[in-house]
């Protein structure tokens, strides 16, 4: 007979989490179209629809960088072969498992941090109302991306509980869905060179580890790059198949109109921050994170080069922020005094600006690619709209605040900070 394991409070509120976080992603699929209506687009899932139905070796159509990340394609098919379904059932299946699993991610991230249950929740239903962290993953399921996110939020965890081999060997499995998973390891890296340098101990050991890790890290991207025989690129910023990379790369770094819509996509991404920010509270909520500084600063520093090279769909490059982002979440609502009329504004802009209610105008390119704005170099007067918007936004979080006596919350925290010094 199989002995009873009890469950805890803590076990209960993580079931708790886990039928909330299945609860949205229903919600959300029941307001969300299909990319499968479109005809005529030859876009990324066209490629990954490829590997899934005709497998790698021996297909002469895979294009760089898609046939690098052909993880989620082979699960798919995979799934589809095993139990001979259509192509978009193993999808279907990954992108709603992928996307249960960087929610639940979130929260046990926010548990780590000692908060209580309601802070959790709170902040796993951030990036369940991030456009491109949730509901596009639910309208294009052939994207890699549902399985990058959840691969990037437990390496991270695993970094925290110092659990540096299974950060290690998750990161590895991410970078074939995507290859924002070099950040774990490199912040794994930082990390043994600190200990070295605080500890004052021999260099061999660690410049060792340091090695290996790159050694592993180069060789899983390497891999595929040097036995996969793509037949043309689709990458911008391609040095392996595209002799004139570097003059492409200049020209991303000088187009103002993709520069408008990178610095555009940073800011709207960051609207659940805006709108629960205050000088006082960022100030506070830093301080608290001053021991993953270093984290942080290489986390947007590998984050923002990707956005600048990745390609035109900024807007999704800018979801990888969402670790960073839930961090000083975190630091706020458990730190500092945040009421839940300001939680009820912020989600509901979140909501209203990601366009969670709305289907994606699919039936039209020029509506589809203004639907969030932020794509390419692709700027208009529906830009500015939406960077309007945006602004409203930020500013009716400021109304808030100050109908609730902000400035009493900035006495308070300047108290706190002072006995803290």
């Amino acid at each position: 007979m199989m002995k009873q394991i009890p469950l805890t409070k803590r076990m209960i509120e993580a079931l708790a989490a886990l039928g909330i976080a299945i609860l949205i992603i229903a919600l959300i699929d029941r307001l969300t179209n299909r990319l499968d209506m479109l005809e005529g687009h030859i876009w990324d899932f066209v490629y990954y629809i490829d590997m899934a139905e005709n497998g790698i070796w021996g297909n002469d159509h895979l294009a760089s960088p898609y046939a690098y990340r052909a993880m989620t394609p082979l699960l798919a098919r995979a799934i589809n072969l095993t139990f001979d379904l259509p192509t978009i059932v193993g999808f279907k299946v990954i992108a709603y498992v992928g996307v249960w699993m960087e929610l639940f991610g979130v929260y046990l991230l926010a548990r780590h941090f000692k908060t209580n249950f309601k802070i959790a929740v709170v902040v796993m239903l951030v990036p369940a109302f991030a456009l491109f962290n949730t509901k596009f993953l639910l309208f294009d399921f052939y994207r890699p991306d549902q399985l990058g996110y959840a691969f990037l939020v437990f390496a991270f965890l695993a970094l925290l509980k110092r659990r540096r081999g299974l950060s290690l060997l998750i990161s590895l499995i991410g970078l074939n869905t995507r290859e924002f998973l070099v950040i774990p390891p490199l912040i794994l890296i930082l990390e043994i060179l600190r200990e070295w340098r605080n500890q004052k101990t021999s260099l061999t050991k660690p410049l060792l580890q340091v090695f290996g890790i790159l050694a592993l890290v180069g060789f899983t991207l390497m891999l595929p790059r040097l036995i996969i025989p793509v037949k043309f690129t689709q990458q911008i910023v391609d040095p392996f198949n595209d002799p004139n990379f570097f003059n492409r790369l200049v020209g991303l770094l000088t187009d103002l109109r993709r520069n408008f819509n990178y610095l555009f996509n940073l800011a709207a991404y960051g609207l659940p921050l805006w709108m629960l920010a205050t000088r006082e509270r960022l100030q506070y909520a830093w301080k608290k994170l001053l021991p993953f500084h270093p984290w942080l600063y290489l986390y947007a520093g590998v984050t923002l080069t990707g956005m600048m090279i990745g390609g035109t769909d900024m807007m999704r490059y800018v979801t990888y922020f969402f670790i960073p982002q839930i961090l000083l979440l975190i630091s706020i609502l458990r730190d500092c005094p945040v009421r839940d009329i300001e939680l009820f504004v912020m989600f509901a802009a979140v909501i209203l600006f990601n366009r969670i209610l709305f289907p994606f105008p699919i039936w039209d390119f020029s509506e589809y690619v203004n639907f969030y704005g932020g794509y390419g170099d692709w700027v208009n007067a529906r830009s500015w709209l939406r960077l309007a918007e945006l602004g409203a936004f930020v500013g009716i979080g400021w109304l808030v605040r100050g109908w609730l006596k902000e400035s009493r919350l900035g006495e308070w925290l300047n108290f706190w900070i002072r006995i803290e010094e």
